[in-house]
């Protein structure tokens, strides 16, 4: 946690608290199981399955990658934003409010803060006025440090964010420290991991040291969106967090299942020897254009070995994991098209969806609603509104 924006005492080495680290390595968790890239996050799984299974082995074994957490997150974007959505502001700024929404596509920016606020747990919204014009964006929240007044997670002081800018292929680190009407600009030479030294002049990088806009707007210009909290930290849940273990579970099973039905897919002919023909090249007995296992020379008749796979038992227990997987992410079979009948109601629906549509409701009432009024109220603020009445309406 951040008390201060003192940049010598919290970020000179860039190692900062384990709360901080910890949040850190799981956003790049979770950014990699929701690209599919589960080399990473199931590294162990991996080299055990590779261990009993080398890849030198034509029916090597792999992770069966079930993107259910790419599948999770879209739906709750879908679920949140697809539904008539719209933005009402006063008479007097709506001109301009549809031409700062348009110019910014704002839109997809809300759908990007749905899916960062599903994967990480967190979600930001900028706002910035440059060059005349407004700016309306996402920002990922691994750049991101709050900073609090007396260490009050209900008092925050103000927002850090630290992230890589390049100039002249050299990279530096960029430090803004956003105040309440204000945002002081830091850049910093870095080596070996470590920031060095400020930058004397910043004019060069295309930004001013201090980016004082008080006279238009005088609260923050990032405003968090936060997914399930608890009270004794300021940060959301990412909803793959209760769902992780039970998915890589899920693609166990099924990367098992693969395997046995793969090595049966063309199975093998047993027999006496008279059933085979000599291959006079070689002197060799063989079957003709098939796997054939001798069994003895007193003519039995040649037939196929099969493998009891027990299909009813494997349905059964990757049925029995998907409904934890259900449970745990709140979210039934129908959210994934699955289980759906031509004649189902809205009302059936509705009940169907009662838990999905809870934890949306949560999102939109605890955070993202106020989010997105004040990201609108500080965007026509630097277009010259400063009285505004900014509703959601979020449809049915």
């Amino acid at each position: 946690m951040l008390t201060t924006f003192d940049i010598n005492e919290n970020f000179k080495s860039l190692k900062w608290n384990a709360d901080d680290i910890e949040r850190f390595r799981n956003y790049a968790k979770y950014r990699d199981l929701y690209r599919s890239n589960f080399s990473r996050p199931f590294s162990n799984v991996l080299r055990k399955i590779r261990q009993r299974y080398p890849l030198s082995n034509t029916t090597a074994q792999s992770l069966i990658e079930v993107n259910l957490f790419k599948a999770l997150t879209d739906f709750y974007k879908f679920l949140i934003t697809n539904n008539n959505f719209e933005i009402k502001v006063s008479d007097s700024a709506r001109k301009d409010w549809e031409k700062i929404s348009t110019d910014n596509n704002f839109l997809t920016v809300i759908k990007e803060i749905c899916i960062d606020n599903s994967r990480f747990g967190d979600a930001l919204f900028k706002v910035a006025y440059v060059n005349n014009k407004v700016k309306i964006f996402s920002v990922c929240p691994d750049c991101w440090f709050p900073v609090f007044n007396n260490g009050n997670l209900n008092d925050p002081a103000g927002h850090i964010l630290l992230y890589d800018i390049v100039k002249d292929g050299k990279i530096y680190k960029h430090i803004e420290k956003i105040h309440g009407g204000f945002i002081e600009n830091e850049i910093w030479e870095i080596s070996n991991g470590r920031l060095l030294r400020p930058v004397p002049e910043i004019d060069a990088f295309g930004v001013k040291p201090v980016d004082d806009f008080s006279n238009k707007w005088d609260d923050f210009v990032l405003f968090p969106v936060k997914n399930t909290t608890e009270s004794d930290t300021y940060y959301g849940e990412s909803d793959y967090k209760s769902c992780e273990s039970i998915i890589e579970e899920i693609m166990l099973t099924v990367s098992q299942n693969s395997k046995i039905i793969n090595r049966h897919a063309n199975p093998k002919l047993a027999g006496s020897i008279e059933n085979t023909e000599m291959d006079p090249s070689t002197g060799e007995r063989h079957f003709p254009n098939s796997d054939f296992i001798t069994i003895g020379r007193d003519g039995a008749k040649p037939e196929y070995i099969t493998a009891d796979l027990q299909a009813d038992a494997i349905k059964s227990h990757i049925d029995t994991l998907m409904q934890f997987f259900y449970m745990l992410s709140k979210t039934p079979p129908q959210a994934y098209g699955l289980d759906i009948e031509s004649n189902m109601s809205g009302e059936s629906l509705k009940q169907i969806f009662t838990s999905a549509m809870a934890k949306v409701d949560d999102i939109r009432t605890v955070s993202l609603n106020n989010a997105i009024i004040k990201t609108v109220k500080c965007a026509l603020a630097f277009a010259g509104h400063k009285e505004v009445d900014v509703q959601i309406i979020w449809g049915d």
